[in-house]
């Protein structure tokens, strides 16, 4: 089936964190358009049709856009896909990977679902996969340059870095605190920035955090950006901002089981993916996020009272002996995805530009590495937060 756009009702992404010349949505902001190349059509209608749990990771797909042409045109394919609705990033992040920089020379563009959707201040986290970040095509000076860039960051040592984030800080008249924006342009002084953005309304309730200050972590402390991202109140963030500790545990805890997830499922499939990136997405208005807290709880992702199972958690990540998931044996719930209910967190998988399926070549190691980087961080982050936890009772 086919369905249209009214030219008229496409903007630019005028409040977007960072990103590419030329992306696109409707009026709605549901949807996120961006011009890509035939290689990530393919490698979307492949996933489609002959790797539907990988699928379920990704953006959906809605389908292809002539630009400049005079009805636009969306071939919506997706719609009747059967495969479990996804989302894609509606506010582009720095992004130092193969997609940075001008307009891509095409009248073609892909329509994803908007991941930012449902979310009243949603908070991203964008990181970049992969030690080794150019594809076979890529000339040798555009290969030394991506060597370098992976070399001097977390890339080479981890197999992923932080690409950027978006955080709320509050509208402009609201708690905002100081005290941590100036913590963090000192965290940032050596070349990496964190700047105010517009939120909605015209409100500098935003802090985006660009490429360089992902390029300037190390192994050792690339955590940090963790923890500034999760609003702990360990950063000096305004109280009022800043998620209580038991949350915040059971936020790492689903991030953290959301990537275990992704690493399970990379782990089955044989395809190589450059550039590609796992996008974090949380609300990040107090308000919203304990009314989608609440509808969570109804089904407990956690329970204080499995003091005992979570300590058996502990003592086994410690020993290096966790399941394969890495998670928690909790009963698992989605009725946050409820188009009806607020939304608390998504992860997906983004960026596909340079993917494709490579039958025989076994799994891609070069993703997995940055993939079970992040589960390593967020596990160890939600047993540090529960231990604390533990030593307030």
């Amino acid at each position: 089936m086919a369905s249209s756009l009214d030219p008229s009702s496409l903007v630019a992404f005028e409040d977007a964190a960072a990103g590419h010349d030329g992306i696109l949505s409707d009026s709605t902001g549901d949807l996120f358009i961006k011009p890509c190349t035939p290689a990530e059509i393919a490698f979307y209608e492949s996933s489609l049709a002959s790797h539907p749990s990988f699928a379920a990771l990704m953006p959906t797909f809605m389908g292809t856009l002539r630009l400049g042409s005079p009805d636009q045109t969306l071939a919506a394919q997706a719609s009747t896909s059967g495969v479990t609705p996804g989302t894609a990033a509606s506010l582009p992040l720095s992004d130092p990977g193969l997609w940075r920089g001008k307009k891509l020379d095409t009248q073609t563009a892909i329509v994803l679902e908007n991941v930012a959707s449902g979310f009243s201040r949603p908070n991203i986290m964008d990181l970049k996969l992969g030690a080794r970040l150019w594809d076979e095509d890529a000339p040798p000076e555009k290969r030394a340059r991506l060597d370098k860039i992976a070399a001097e960051t977390t890339s080479s040592s981890l197999g992923f870095r932080v690409a950027g984030m978006r955080v709320w800080q509050g509208a402009r008249g609201e708690c905002v605190d100081e005290k941590a924006s100036e913590d963090t342009v000192s965290q940032t002084a050596e070349g990496g920035q964190a700047k105010d953005a517009k939120g909605e309304g015209g409100d500098d309730g935003y802090k985006v955090y660009d490429k360089m200050y992902g390029r300037k972590f190390t192994a050792d402390n690339v955590k940090e950006a963790f923890w500034e991202y999760l609003r702990s109140s360990r950063t000096g963030v305004d109280e009022r901002l800043a998620i209580g500790l038991i949350k915040c545990f059971r936020l790492a805890k689903r991030f953290h089981d959301d990537v275990s997830a992704i690493e399970e499922c990379l782990e089955q499939q044989e395809s190589r993916m450059i550039s590609a990136s796992v996008l974090f997405v949380y609300e990040g208005d107090p308000t919203t996020r304990n009314e989608a807290w609440a509808v969570a709880e109804e089904s407990p992702r956690f329970q204080p009272g499995a003091q005992a199972e979570v300590d058996s958690e502990v003592n086994s990540a410690r020993q290096g002996e966790t399941d394969n998931d890495g998670s928690l044996d909790e009963d698992d719930d989605d009725d946050d995805d409820d188009d009806a209910s607020p939304k608390l967190s998504v992860t997906k998988m983004i960026d596909f530009a340079h993917a494709k399926w490579t039958p025989g070549l076994g799994p891609d190691e070069n993703v997995l590495q940055g993939v079970r980087s992040i589960r390593k961080i967020l596990l160890e982050i939600f047993i540090a937060l529960f231990k604390q936890w533990k030593e307030q009772l």
